[in-house]
């Protein structure tokens, strides 16, 4: 019997050879993706940025877009891996309040007070549900308004009482336009209510003191910019504007012995507000109490309320600090003391 014999051959995946030409070719291969992807990164699309479009009056614009809004958008990508930008827009509070009444499509409104929101819930934009929260809930920030005065100013002053309204030359945000202007109304208006004038008495005094205020700026941001050029003797401004005041400025900051707390509102305007917003819309007013903004709120100059920082003005003993709740509701107080204002 013959024996046939059958060419053995080695097997390729022993040859040394054919090892080194694979381990070759793979690290070309992956060099080669390297550097096609590293030509074409900028070309290949990133995941859309979701959006939130903001209406706010003016005196929060500064702390708005240098700090709170990034400080929103690193907090959002951290937690949710979403970039967040917002569209803005910035201007008195009224212009926002009825820019928003005739469909302009702010999603997020932050007003100067209680009354540009009743406002919107009398033209059912804002629902009872939502106004309701608003009141049962502490105000994110708070900040007074206060006077600002040059040091070369020959008199003292110390109340509202005290002002020359016909010899000075006083600086107040048109009422018309700015929540500013409003709420120094208001601040003027309860000064004299509460040392005991009557409501008529009240209002007239604040006619008189606005008749002779010649020099009526748009919003708070444009008479504080006003003021710095030189322009006027006394300015009304928030207290949180003393932040902005350049070191160097001659002015000091007179805290009047009676005078209101402002404190602005940040509400959801719903209808503006698509289905896969919500929680996004929701996520940016809640985090207006987060520890991070209440603290970078409180470096711009504005009082808050879970932050141990001191605040600037501490009342005096004798001083009296009202808010807008201590003089009545936002619904009489429009139809009483601003409409009357506004129209004259």
């Amino acid at each position: 019997m013959s024996i046939q014999t059958e060419s053995i051959k080695p097997s390729i995946n022993n040859d040394p050879t054919y090892r080194y030409v694979s381990v070759g070719f793979l690290v070309i291969a992956s060099i080669a993706i390297f550097l096609v992807m590293w030509f074409i990164r900028d070309e290949v699309p990133l995941k859309a940025p979701r959006t939130i479009t903001l209406y706010s009056f003016t005196a929060m614009e500064t702390v708005m877009e240098q700090a709170l809004i990034p400080a929103f958008q690193d907090y959002w990508m951290d937690t949710q891996q979403d970039r967040v930008e917002f569209i803005n827009t910035f201007a008195g509070a009224g212009v926002i309040t009825r820019q928003i009444m005739t469909q302009f499509p702010a999603e997020v409104a932050i007003l100067s007070s209680e009354l540009d929101a009743r406002r919107l819930v009398s033209e059912g934009i804002i629902n009872a549900a939502s106004w309701q929260e608003l009141q049962s809930r502490q105000k994110f920030c708070r900040t007074p308004i206060v006077l600002f005065v040059r040091d070369d100013l020959p008199i003292e002053i110390n109340s509202f009482d005290g002002i020359d309204f016909e010899g000075l030359n006083v600086v107040i945000p048109d009422p018309l336009i700015s929540g500013e202007g409003q709420m120094t109304s208001l601040a003027l208006f309860g000064s004299r209510l509460r040392q005991g004038d009557s409501e008529e008495a009240a209002l007239k005094f604040v006619s008189a003191a606005l008749g002779n205020v010649k020099n009526r700026p748009s919003n708070s941001q444009d008479a504080l910019e006003q003021f710095h050029a030189g322009i006027g003797d006394v300015l009304f401004n928030y207290e949180a504007a003393r932040s902005f005041h350049p070191g160097a400025s001659k002015l000091k900051v007179i805290y009047p012995i009676s005078t209101i707390m402002v404190e602005p509102i940040a509400v959801a305007i719903h209808q503006n507000v698509l289905p896969g917003q919500e929680r996004l819309i929701t996520g940016f007013l809640e985090f207006l109490w987060d520890d991070t903004a209440q603290k970078i709120l409180s470096d711009y100059g504005f009082q808050t309320i879970n932050t141990s920082t001191e605040p600037e003005f501490v009342p005096a003993p004798d001083h009296d600090i009202f808010t807008l709740n201590d003089l009545g509701n936002a619904i009489d107080l429009n139809r009483n003391v601003i409409d009357p204002l506004l129209k004259q």
